[in-house]
């Protein structure tokens, strides 16, 4: 009898040990299991069709992203995982304390420092003036085209579109919307005032369209446009800007004139021989005080700018 108790307590001990080791083994393999589930999550693509038409496969939540274009500020006020980006070599203000662990990959991307950041998207708003760099991307990381000089709503919708961000895209126009009838509220425009957005740059004197400034001044709620300008610029496919003779300016000039001075010598000697010269003077804005001189680095609608410029143009035109 105690030899069976005691071959019964062994086999009993036996077991429990066995069913320990089991469950360790059962718990072990589950711990490994957690980073290959992850790893496969962070692997799953979406169909995007591109703004060229075309449908790929893109990451749906993409962890290392590379921008090639100038609206960096957009993806910063996102909270996208931007790790490179071809910076701006003199920054605006609304940028200070924002580029921190983000590399210069510069223009139009150099191809050795986007490979050492491991994107699993390339992002590329040259793609049309370098096709070939671009073909050179997609061997490193899924690269996608992209718009950069489309206004901020379409631009903004179509990084939703991108990220899966669509309702936060949605929401984000809709505040600057609301700011933006909240600042043209203030500025009690004349009905069907026109406005024009002049640019020097150098020796060249440009007009620009509804881009950058133009997508904030324009619109449902803001300025009218000026016949010339919705003719030779809006209405020309794939066209921001245009360049303008002295001669010609009467004709783009409307009720408010915006001027835009690149910060460099030439361009300030240009510009002061513009605004002082008898042509300049018999326009009939310039004859009213509707002339707002603007500080060169708003001239942008990203988003990080957005809430300053909403702030700051009716600044400008109360001061002028």
């Amino acid at each position: 009898m105690k030899k069976q108790r005691g071959k019964q307590i062994i086999l009993w001990v036996g077991s429990f040990l066995l069913l320990l080791i089991i469950s360790a083994c059962s718990t072990s393999n589950a711990n490994s299991n957690v980073p290959d589930e992850q790893k496969e999550e962070s692997e799953k693509t979406v169909q995007y069709t591109t703004i060229t038409g075309e449908q790929v496969e893109i990451p749906a939540d993409p962890k290392r992203v590379v921008y090639i274009g100038q609206t960096i500020g957009d993806f910063l006020a996102m909270g996208i995982p931007v790790v490179g980006n071809n910076l701006p070599q003199n920054p605006p203000s609304y940028y200070e304390g924002k580029f921190e662990g983000i590399v210069d990959v510069g223009n139009p991307g150099d191809l050795e420092t986007i490979l050492t950041l491991k994107p699993d998207l390339i992002i590329n708003g040259y793609y049309k003036a370098e096709a070939d760099h671009n073909e050179a991307l997609s061997k490193i990381a899924t690269t996608i085209p992209f718009n950069p000089a489309l206004p901020y709503t379409e631009r903004v919708k179509e990084m939703g579109n991108i990220f899966g961000k669509q309702e936060e895209t949605a929401q984000l126009i809709a505040k600057f919307e609301t700011q933006s009838q909240e600042m043209f509220d203030k500025l009690q425009l004349a009905e069907g005032a026109t406005a024009t957005v002049f640019y020097q740059l150098g020796k060249t004197l440009y007009v620009m369209g509804d881009r950058s400034l133009g997508a904030i001044i324009y619109g449902e709620n803001g300025f009218a446009i000026p016949p010339a300008v919705q003719k030779n610029i809006i209405d020309q496919k794939g066209v921001s800007f245009v360049e303008v003779s002295e001669e010609v300016i009467p004709e783009f000039a409307g009720d408010h004139l915006f001027v835009l001075i690149q910060d460099d010598d030439e361009s300030k000697t240009q510009a002061d021989q513009l605004l002082q010269s008898p042509l300049w003077g018999n326009l009939p804005a310039v004859k009213k005080g509707n002339v707002y001189v603007v500080p060169n680095e708003l001239n942008t609608d990203n988003l990080l700018a957005l809430e300053q410029l909403f702030k700051e143009l009716p600044q400008w035109m109360h001061k002028q």
